[in-house]
């Protein structure tokens, strides 16, 4: 009876700490007190885009057995505004697991951004379907800088909306 106790326990104990939820808002909401919204995601590298009030954040998350996981240990997360435009950011970061990442936004209630089109000084560019005016995108294998230079490496950074219209640059 004793063992079986003891079993009971342990089990109970080791399901606190492997805590997994349904949806990926849960597992992400688990980690705030503050309500969160999922914005975007790429299910291939585990990454999830979500906005924390007027924080942007890119974090990775964990899926198992038709389960999430999430914890705030690999996120970063950026407030950005604008006095000249539509507030827009582009930036690179690292994350154990999943490589050099590129991800960005553009804050604007009037338009939707269809796409966003990095241009980069090497003549290279690369195109990224958008989602709730978001990207997350591969770092590119012929852009050698550190994520600290990927800034220097860029031309520029365009959003387009629905119609083919250039809603936003970013230099």
């Amino acid at each position: 009876m004793k063992k079986i106790t003891i079993s009971i326990l342990i089990l109970f104990i080791l399901s606190g700490c492997n805590r997994s939820y349904e949806s990926l808002e849960e597992a992400v909401q688990s980690e705030w007190k503050t309500p969160i919204e999922v914005v975007n995601q790429d299910e291939e590298r585990q990454l999830v885009y979500y906005l924390d009030n007027d924080q942007h954040i890119l974090g990775v998350y964990y899926y198992e057995n038709g389960r999430y996981r999430y914890d705030n240990k690999q996120s970063v997360g950026i407030t950005f505004s604008s006095d000249n435009g539509l507030p827009f950011f582009v930036q690179a970061n690292y994350f154990e697991g999943v490589g050099k990442i590129i991800h960005g936004a553009i804050k604007t209630d009037e338009h939707e951004i269809e796409k966003f089109i990095i241009q980069y000084k090497n003549g290279e560019q690369q195109e990224i379907i958008a989602k709730n005016n978001t990207f997350i995108t591969e770092y590119p294998t012929s852009i050698t800088t550190s994520i600290e230079m990927f800034q220097t490496e860029i031309e520029n950074v365009i959003g387009y909306g629905k119609q083919g219209e250039i809603v936003e640059s970013y230099y």
